[in-house]
């Protein structure tokens, strides 16, 4: 993974908030990817409490949302520790990770990740959802705590200007909920014309994107568009 700067992160998701075509969807998965290349870390995924239900919002890839999933059903994790007490959490190794959570832990072990950091999303006093942050070495984040403070507020920010009216949260959790269940079910569609995987399905929609210039969100409308007139080609991840 290619390093890049935590100051030219924050500077694209500043530039995506005051575009002409603003995307929600598109600019937090591309600021995902941000935070795990100028940390670095290996995954990262936003969790958010709408109205009482948990919801992934964003992931850098299929595994980590279905790690964001799971602690959702499961009611336990980094990320529903840190929105429920508004404080930063981290834990490092395997056993720690457990030992913490213990139904949680296994999947996050299990997935490859060995230490975790997920940081509260906070909107004028409100805790709405968290950042969760994954590495696949046992190293910390304890030395990179203003990076990630600063990566997080980034985060919250995306999320309400997708929004007009900031003083209406919900409205706009739900709005960025609607275009991320469109990027599912893009997802889905290549995963079933292409004979993808849903990991992969997520990769060839971020190549679609790049491929034709356009945010994931209108990326996603395209391949939804393709797959119901019958035009979403079918040509293998890479090709």
């Amino acid at each position: 993974m290619t390093r890049t700067s935590v100051s030219d992160v924050l500077a694209r998701a500043n530039a995506a908030m005051v575009g002409p075509d603003f995307d929600v969807t598109g600019a937090l998965a591309r600021l995902l990817i941000g935070v795990t290349a100028s940390l670095p870390a290996t995954a990262a995924a936003v969790l958010v409490d709408t109205d009482g239900s948990l919801e992934v919002l964003a992931a850098t890839s299929h595994r980590a949302l279905d790690l964001e999933m799971h602690q959702a059903q499961v009611d336990e994790g980094p990320c529903l520790d840190a929105l429920r007490t508004g404080d930063e959490v981290h834990e490092v190794g395997p056993d720690a990770l457990v030992a913490r959570w213990p139904q949680a832990g296994p999947a996050v072990v299990s997935s490859g990740y060995r230490s975790v950091q997920a940081l509260p999303l906070t909107w004028h006093g409100q805790t709405f959802g968290a950042l969760n942050v994954f590495r696949a070495d046992a190293s910390g984040f304890e030395n990179q705590q203003p990076d990630c403070r600063a990566l997080a507020d980034a985060v919250t920010l995306l999320i309400v200007s997708a929004n007009v009216d900031h003083d209406h949260l919900a409205a706009g959790l739900r709005a960025a909920l609607e275009d991320r269940a469109l990027v599912e079910h893009a997802k889905g569609a290549l995963a079933h014309t292409r004979s993808l995987d849903m990991a992969e399905a997520f990769d060839a929609l971020v190549a679609v994107a790049d491929e034709e210039g356009v945010t994931l969100g209108v990326a996603a409308r395209q391949v939804m568009y393709r797959a119901r007139s019958g035009t979403l080609d079918a040509r293998p991840a890479g090709s």
